[in-house]
């Protein structure tokens, strides 16, 4: 059964490198009833283990004698994963790693591609497991390069990064984005109490009031816990919930949500309105709004209401919310295929779009209303920069900064709140 596990793991892995697919649905693409709850598990950890540490994969792979580049490109992920188990993997015994890789090198490449897949991952757990991924380049001689090798970040993003928060931040950032996200539930305060839901998951309350912390178990998904499929809870970060605690949302008011898919956020506005008050969520990609109704009914909540098109500017609103689309470089631990698809020119169009939505956004706020911008990353130009620039009639009040800079904390966000005073 787990060969079966490393092969749903290199398909995975095949549509998230070939088709652009995102790990978590490729996954649940793949995975069926074929597969008990431990190798379902070993799967997602192969393959999100995989794409946040391929840069390290990659150098402990072209240690071995031959750079990563001029092996068969249809060795690269075979070679990856069973990399991955020898230098990560405590519990997955060394010839177990390295056999059944051999064999799906087989199927691929043939004799061929076995020899060569055995020869490279024998040299590898020859050697102590100390030994087994080669040092960053010194941080005092090649800041950049070390940052990069030791964060596991393509060069670009950590020079970025780098610019952004100083090299010890971006290193403090990076390194943190290298481990397995904290699972996360939101308690839904219509069925639920936060330390029922814990009782429930065997999980612990989080520092928010609403948040628990599932047992860290390897590749679980709390998507599919039944508290999760009743309606008691929401898979979501305690950065996400402060954003919420930022809009600050009042029973009986009217809130419009402007980037709303996929509905985390819309319905924690409508848990907190106690399903009393008015919630319109709109996004630009109609084709994810029946996700959005989808999570509302799952959770109770009758007050959300998906719209295709923005109200007109002259409706009102007590508190609006941008959630706007970024980069998601705060999200790397649990989005780990963003680093291996981020290119500079992205920030350009991005930051175009959010100065639209935040704009669109402002323009419906009432007089003394809350207005809130968030992004679930850490770049200056999607956060801060954005935030400094002037509304007119509106000033701001509050700004919050989340981000790992050790594993368990919260993702990496950036959200404002203004009062719109004229």
């Amino acid at each position: 059964m787990a060969d079966l596990a490393r092969d749903a793991a290199l398909e995975a892995l095949r549509r998230v490198f070939t088709q652009g697919a995102f790990a978590g649905a490729a996954l649940r693409g793949i995975l069926g009833p074929k597969l008990d709850d431990r190798d379902r598990g070993l799967a997602t950890e192969l393959v999100y283990g995989v794409l946040r540490r391929r840069a390290q994969l990659d150098r402990a792979l072209s240690s071995q004698g031959r750079r990563l580049k001029d092996i068969d490109p249809k060795l690269h992920d075979v070679l990856r994963l069973g990399a991955y188990q020898l230098l990560f993997l405590d519990r997955v015994p060394d010839h177990a790693a390295v056999s059944s890789a051999v064999d799906q090198a087989r199927a691929r490449r043939g004799e061929g591609g076995a020899k060569q897949a055995n020869a490279i991952l024998r040299r590898i757990a020859d050697l102590p497991k100390e030994q087994r991924l080669p040092p960053p380049p010194p941080l005092a001689k090649d800041p950049i390069g070390h940052l990069a090798s030791a964060g596991g970040l393509p060069r670009v993003l950590a020079e970025i990064l780098a610019a952004d928060l100083g090299v010890p931040g971006a290193l403090s950032f990076a390194v943190a984005s290298l481990e397995r996200a904290p699972l996360v539930l939101r308690a839904n305060p219509l069925k639920t109490t936060a330390a029922a839901l814990a009782e429930e998951t065997e999980g612990t309350v989080g520092a928010h009031p609403l948040a628990v912390h599932l047992p860290d178990r390897l590749g679980a998904v709390p998507a599919d816990l039944l508290a999760v499929v009743e309606g008691r809870a929401t898979p979501q970060d305690e950065a996400s919930m402060r954003v919420l605690d930022l809009l600050a949302p009042e029973p009986g008011e009217s809130i419009l949500d402007v980037c709303a898919a996929p509905g985390g956020k819309t319905t924690a506005i409508a848990e907190r309105l106690q399903d009393r008050g008015q919630v319109l969520a709109y996004d630009r990609a109609i084709e994810k709004l029946p996700g959005v109704r989808e999570s509302a009914a799952r959770l109770g909540l009758h007050i959300v209401e998906t719209i295709e098109v923005l109200p007109p500017r002259d409706q009102r609103f007590d508190r609006v919310l941008v959630d706007a689309p970024c980069s998601g470089l705060g999200t790397l631990r649990r989005h780990p295929e963003i680093r291996w698809r981020f290119a500079k020119e992205d920030l350009d169009r991005l930051e175009e779009t959010q100065a639209g939505v935040l704009r669109e956004g402002a323009a419906r706020v009432k007089v003394g209303g809350t207005l809130v911008y968030s992004v679930c990353t850490i770049t200056t130009r999607e956060g801060k920069a954005r935030a400094d620039q002037e509304l007119p009639g509106f000033e701001r009040v509050e700004t919050l900064v989340t981000g790992p800079s050790d594993p368990g904390q919260p993702d990496g966000f950036f959200a404002a709140k203004w009062i719109r005073r004229a």
